[in-house]
């Protein structure tokens, strides 16, 4: 009987810190953390729920420093959908990476200006939606569409950057590349947990 109830113990007080974990990333996620708190908070819930997408993510190359600039890695995945990194992609995803507290000449700045000089695996853009993903899990429903949509906004304007000015001049819509398109389904299915 006492086996049974310290095991009851330890499984009650197990599920008590993944509630924390959770509880932790939520608040920063709700209250406009920085994303250098998000990544810390993102990071301790990893560190118990899916030690091995932590691992993943670390193999990748991302430090605690550079964590920022990885939960922006969609956006250059935009940025490179057709191949090459043009100048206004490359100032759009700066631009949004200011706005979002990544600083000029911290090493997530420096990391993100790496990443769209030389293109990213696959690998780390594939790492990167997973952690974005379980980031997003513990939020209610509502909230969580509502981050995606941001993303999926975020990621628009990178590729609508890009855009032909003739395109634009002409009412042929935003200029937005059928590559770009492509990569913009994929990153929105794979957040939303549907299939790329």
């Amino acid at each position: 009987m006492t086996k049974g109830f310290m095991g009851d113990r330890e499984k009650a007080l197990e599920e008590s810190y993944f509630r924390q974990q959770d509880a932790k990333l939520l608040d920063k996620l709700r209250h406009g953390a920085s994303l250098d708190e998000i990544a810390i908070a993102l990071r301790d819930k990893l560190q118990v729920d899916n030690p091995e997408l932590l691992a993943s993510a670390r193999e990748s190359g991302v430090t605690a420093e550079t964590a920022p600039a990885f939960l922006l890695a969609p956006l250059v995945q935009v940025a490179w959908a057709e191949g090459k990194v043009g100048k206004h992609e490359r100032e759009a995803v700066l631009r949004l990476a200011h706005d979002r507290g990544v600083a000029s000449g911290t090493p997530a700045h420096d990391q993100l200006l790496s990443w769209l000089e030389q293109r990213p695996s696959d690998t780390l853009f594939d790492t990167a939606l997973d952690v974005i993903k379980a980031g997003f899990d513990v939020l209610p429903h509502v909230e969580r569409e509502e981050r995606i949509e941001r993303i999926v906004h975020a990621c628009h304007e990178v590729a609508a950057g890009s855009g032909s000015e003739i395109a634009r001049l002409l009412g042929l819509g935003d200029g937005v590349s059928g590559s770009e398109e492509t990569v913009m389904g994929t990153i929105e299915a794979r957040l939303r947990g549907r299939a790329g």
